[in-house]
């Protein structure tokens, strides 16, 4: 049997020590769904454009586009921009005051 190089470039290196997990704090999974709202506010409003195009483009021509389902495609962008927009100032706010913390600490 051949005996074990004394090469240390052949030999194992040993691992280093895994950093212990991070524990999330609550306002890391506040800032998370306030980041998710956003996202999710921000395709209503897309989808409320677009539907309110189709609307506009095709009530004439096309009697699928001409119900009342269509016309409340109107209201969506109308309610979606403003909860987007108190939802990102909340988020900036909350992140701000994240950093405030950390760094006095």
């Amino acid at each position: 049997m051949p005996k074990a190089s004394s090469n240390p470039t052949q030999r194992p290196k040993r691992r280093a020590p895994q950093p212990a997990p991070e524990t999330r704090s609550g306002r890391d999974a506040f800032e998370r769904i306030l980041a998710v709202g956003v996202v999710v506010f921000a395709a209503i409003a897309v989808l409320g454009f677009a539907a309110t195009l189709l609307h506009v483009a095709f009530r004439d021509g096309n009697p699928f586009f001409a119900g009342v389902a269509w016309q409340y495609a109107y209201w969506l962008p109308l309610l979606a921009l403003p909860i987007m927009i108190v939802l990102i100032v909340t988020l900036i706010i909350s992140s701000a005051r994240g950093k405030a913390r950390t760094h006095r600490a």
